[in-house]
C-alpha cells in the first residue's frame, strides 16, 4: 500500500523528535545547535568541574555542553575547564578552584551587523582568555574586584590573564591593549605588562612565569583560531 508523501513527512519528523531507544532506555542523543543567540561550548574539562543554572544546584560539567547567559561554572583544586565562546572566536581556561557567571551574553544589530556584548563574573579564582578579531562594536568584559577589564572588537588578538581579586596581564604577542574602567577611572594595560590593582602599578613578569604562560596561551590559541562551527557545534542531551 503506498502512502502519501506528507504521511511520510509526517512520520519521520515524529521519528526524529522521539529519543531512540535500546532494550526499552532511552539513548542520548548528540544534537546540532544552530541558534543565532550567543553561546559558550564546554570544550574540555580536567578533574572535578562543575555548572548551575541558579548559582545553588551544581551539577557535572561536560565537554560540549552548551552554556547559557546566567550560567555558574566552576573548578576544582587542581581542577580546568576550557569554553570556547562562538561568534566572538573567544576562548576562556579556568584555571584551578575559580569560579565565573556568564552575565551577559547579547546579540544586536548595529549597521547591518552583528555585534555582540559578552560580560564574565570573575567571582573566584583566575582565568585566561585568548580573543581573535571581533566585528567593530562587539566586546568581551571580564568583571573581577577590581571593576570590568574590557577588550573590544575591530582591533586583533588579545591575550591576557585577569584574577578575582584584581591582577591583569596582556600577554606580550597581544595586538590589543587591556583596557580596566575602575572607580578611580580607565587603566590601559599594554601587551608585556602586568598591573596590579592593589599596589596600583605596573609590574614586569618574571621570566619563567612568562614561559609557562605563553604554553597556555598557545593551547587557547589554537582553539580560537578555529573556524566558527556554529552550525555544527554538538550539544549533550
Amino acid at each position: 500500500m503506498k502512502y502519501p508523501i506528507y504521511i511520510f513527512v509526517a512520520l519521520l519528523a515524529l521519528a526524529l523528535r522521539s529519543p531512540a531507544r535500546l532494550n526499552g532506555q532511552a539513548v542520548g542523543v548528540k544534537t546540532y545547535e544552530t541558534s543565532t543567540v550567543p553561546r559558550a561550548v564546554v570544550v574540555k574539562t580536567f578533574g572535578k568541574c562543575e555548572f548551575s543554572e541558579d548559582g545553588q544546584t551544581f551539577t557535572t560539567l561536560k565537554p560540549y555542553q552548551i552554556l547559557k547567559q546566567g550560567a555558574f561554572v566552576r573548578t576544582g583544586e587542581g581542577a580546568r575547564a576550557d569554553l570556547f565562546f562562538r561568534r566572538i572566536g573567544t576562548t576562556v581556561r579556568l584555571q584551578p578552584e575559580t569560579e565565573i557567571q556568564l552575565e551577559t551574553m547579547n546579540r544586536s544589530m548595529k549597521d547591518g551587523e552583528a555585534v555582540m556584548q559578552t560580560l564574565i563574573n570573575l567571582r573566584t579564582g583566575r582565568i585566561f582568555t585568548a580573543v581573535r578579531s571581533m566585528i567593530a562594536g562587539s566586546s568581551f568584559e571580564i568583571r573581577n574586584a577590581a571593576g570590568r577589564s574590557v577588550v573590544e572588537g575591530g582591533g586583533g588578538k588579545g591575550r591576557y590573564i585577569i584574577t578575582a581579586d584584581g591582577t591583569h596581564v596582556a600577554e606580550k604577542n597581544s595586538v590589543v591593549p587591556l583596557k580596566l574602567v575602575g572607580e578611580t577611572g580607565v587603566t590601559i594595560i599594554t601587551p608585556g605588562q602586568k598591573f596590579s590593582s592593589r599596589e596600583g602599578k605596573m609590574l614586569p613578569l618574571e621570566a619563567s612565569e612568562a614561559v609557562k604562560n605563553l604554553i597556555e596561551f598557545d593551547e587557547l590559541d589554537a582553539i580560537s583560531e578555529q573556524p566558527d562551527t556554529t552550525e555544527s557545534t554538538p550539544s549533550a542531551r
